[in-house]
């Protein structure tokens, strides 16, 4: 659908320019470190927009894009995000995430391997059809906040770096966490009250 698509290139041209325009010596990265950065954005807008999508749907609502249709753009985004990261996950591509000394990953490198992990493992019991509304909501609720740690404790790691070699532009890990921060709201506003309650369109 086109808003998935639109969604998928502008993040992509917003990484382009941030990480290639300002700094030419990335273009050599484009095919995977940048486009990863695109991708793995998307894919958090996507659940997000999908939750959105749900909530509406519950008030009667006809959402443009259906709240499935955005999870599995976002599935997409996750299936391209986690080989392309765990291909160039090495010191010379973040020093961060790893000790100078030793080489070995950091405290919050791996923390942030296991909350993308537990997303991942999230996202999978997510796919399933046999929950309950309540217990849905309670997975959709942990895997929106895993997802928001992940995301969170790279950012600390990395920092916002809004200088000149990056145009001063955002850094995309914190625009994904404010897209991630009100996807939980979407989660919470949508809380089930009665048990036997159908969602309109539930993720």
């Amino acid at each position: 659908m086109w808003p998935i698509a639109i969604l998928y290139i502008l993040s992509l041209v917003y990484s382009t320019i941030r990480y290639v325009a300002f700094a030419p010596e990335n273009a050599a990265n484009l095919p995977v470190f940048v486009v990863n950065k695109a991708v793995s954005m998307s894919a958090a807008l996507c659940f997000s927009l999908a939750f959105l999508a749900q909530r509406r749907a519950a008030r009667g609502s006809t959402p443009a894009v259906p709240a499935r249709a955005w999870f599995r753009a976002g599935i997409f985004g996750v299936a391209m995000h986690v080989p392309m990261s765990l291909s160039i996950l090495e010191p010379s591509y973040f020093p961060d995430f790893f000790q100078k000394e030793s080489g070995r990953m950091s405290f919050s490198g791996e923390a942030i391997l296991l909350f993308g992990a537990l997303t991942a493992g999230g996202i999978y019991l997510l796919t399933r059809t046999d929950w309950t509304r309540r217990v849905r909501w309670g997975l959709s609720l942990a895997t929106m906040a895993v997802l928001f740690t992940h995301t969170l404790v790279m950012g600390i790691s990395r920092g916002l770096n809004m200088t000149a070699k990056h145009g001063y532009l955002p850094p995309m890990w914190l625009l994904s966490l404010v897209g991630i921060a009100l996807g939980l709201a979407f989660v919470l506003a949508d809380r089930p009250r009665d048990e036997n309650a159908a969602s309109a369109d539930a993720v």
